[in-house]
């Protein structure tokens, strides 16, 4: 079994892995590059971007750009496989994208979807998906066997959100045995941040939400643990729970409800207001949790509410203008809500594994080599006194287990 990284050995984001056999290939991730940019060409991969097509599929972890947003380079015999709600929400999220800047989403309907637990075979490959915790809705990673040796790619995860204590037990489980592990390591350069849980976040915004009855929440649309947080603690303080305007955000909480075993995902168990002046009595009786984005928290509602609390529910690394993310957009929307009166609190959680909590991993799969993705200092994996073999590739570098 031949693993190489065409992308994402030592960077966040446009991961890009293939798993190959003597009859089997396949791509696993198909992710755009995040900021900054290397400024290369795009990366062509011949046989499954470019010339004729030899690839048994493209395996796509959950729906966030930097795992999926290559989708459209993808040579249009090679099949794309997502779970069924994720594809579902990355395609409200194309069509929305679609609709600012013109780019084409139909090839997200084409997609082929998987179930968590049921095996696709592709010539002499086994490809196993299991739903993994992650700040994305109906994420996976795959567990690939072939000629006895046992892969497994976490994609992006982590053990503090709300499938977060059940992971151990997955792990144990599905993926012990592991002749290659395939980690993603995203917060090893952030070893300093503190990591809340999921439900630790949820009980701070209920305490701001019953001291202040205007709040207004700055967060990704699919950061689905999140919302369901602020949602529930709108719920216990009796505030209103907000969306903006449009059916974008609506419709994403409508596909989670509906795919959801948990009733923690049950958006329909309370009531969703979309947002309209006709609203402001009620909100300024009632109190209110506005979830929006920077280009949909409706400047009406803000000044209508001058005496609110913004929380921002993002990476800080955004606003800062020493930090190659940074933001300029999502920053002078943080800014001007200041200027104009808003009181500005931070609350967010990362939707990645903890240095301990990979450690974690890497002792239950009993992983024999590990390799790092998705991560600026792969290199701290030496540190983390694994019994696994860390082996830090370079992108286009391969390795055979």
């Amino acid at each position: 079994m031949q693993i190489k990284i065409y992308r994402g050995t030592h960077r966040i984001g446009g991961c890009v892995t293939e798993i190959k056999t003597e009859d089997a290939r396949i791509i696993i991730d198909a992710g755009e590059e995040l900021p900054p940019f290397d400024g290369n060409a795009p990366l062509e991969i011949e046989g499954v971007t470019c010339g004729n097509a030899q690839c048994g599929g493209v395996f796509i972890t959950h729906y966030h750009g930097d795992h999926a947003g290559m989708y459209n380079r993808i040579l249009p015999s090679v099949p794309i496989y997502m779970g069924s709600a994720a594809k579902r929400i990355y395609s409200l999220v194309q069509r929305a994208a679609h609709a600012q800047n013109g780019t084409d989403f139909g090839r997200v309907e084409t997609f082929k979807t998987y179930e968590a637990g049921k095996p696709i075979c592709i010539a002499d490959m086994k490809i196993t998906p299991y739903a993994i915790d992650h700040s994305a809705f109906d994420a996976y990673m795959f567990l690939v066997e072939s000629g006895g040796k046992r892969a497994l790619h976490t994609g992006d995860f982590r053990m503090h959100g709300a499938r977060g204590r059940k992971m151990p037990e997955v792990f144990k489980k599905y993926a012990r045995d592991i002749d290659a592990l395939i980690i993603e390591g995203t917060m090893m350069s952030r070893r300093g941040e503190t990591i809340l849980t999921e439900r630790q976040l949820g009980q701070r915004a209920q305490k701001i939400l019953h001291d202040n009855k205007s709040v207004f929440v700055l967060c990704s649309s699919t950061n689905i643990d999140t919302i369901a947080e602020f949602f529930w603690a709108a719920a216990a303080e009796n505030r209103m729970f907000i969306v903006c305007e449009d059916d974008y955000q609506s419709k994403i909480l409508r596909v989670v409800s509906q795919n959801a075993k948990s009733s923690f995902y049950d958006f329909g168990r309370g009531k969703v207001y979309a947002y309209g002046k006709n609203l402001h009595g009620a909100m300024a009786e009632r109190g209110f949790c506005f979830i929006g984005r920077t280009n949909r928290i409706t400047r009406q509602a803000l000044n209508a509410f001058s005496d609110n609390v913004l929380i921002y529910s993002m990476w800080t690394g955004y606003l800062n203008k020493s930090h190659p993310a940074y933001d300029e957009y999502k920053s002078s929307f943080v800014n001007e809500a200041v200027a104009n009166g808003s009181s500005l609190r931070y609350l967010h959680t990362s939707g990645h594994a903890s240095a301990d909590q990979i450690r974690r991993v890497c002792a239950i799969t009993g992983a024999k080599t590990i390799i790092p993705i998705h991560s600026e200092y792969p290199e701290a994996f030496y540190s983390l006194g694994t019994d696994g073999a860390v082996h830090v590739l370079q992108d286009g570098e391969s390795i055979t287990v």
